[in-house]
């Protein structure tokens, strides 16, 4: 019979847990994300903050996939894109595959 460790998880292991999702984002959509800021909010949305036009166009082509990825990998329901403070875009992860089937 194996004995079963059990351990607490503080808020340093959660907020390193975050880190690295993300960084394992970054690594599926590494030419779009490359000059983006991402982090995840409260209301379980994606944001991505592009520090270039240019990079937004890439986001935008990406967007569908990344919404998967996104899902899958962050368990987000949302993604925001935003260009000098400015939102963009904002999806809901539902309403994009919702287009795919239809």
């Amino acid at each position: 019979m194996t004995a079963m460790l059990l351990t607490n998880i503080n808020l340093d292991d959660v907020k390193l847990l975050d880190q690295l999702r993300l960084k394992r984002l970054r690594s599926f959509f590494a030419q779009s994300l490359l000059h983006c800021a991402i982090r995840r909010d409260r209301d379980q949305t994606l944001i991505v903050h592009c520090l270039e036009a240019s990079i937004i166009d890439a986001v935008l082509s990406d967007l569908e996939e990344l919404c998967d990825y996104a899902w899958l990998i962050l368990g987000v329901e949302a993604i925001a894109l935003y260009f000098a403070q400015e939102e963009i875009c904002r999806t809901k992860i539902c309403a994009v595959h919702q287009k795919s089937i239809d």
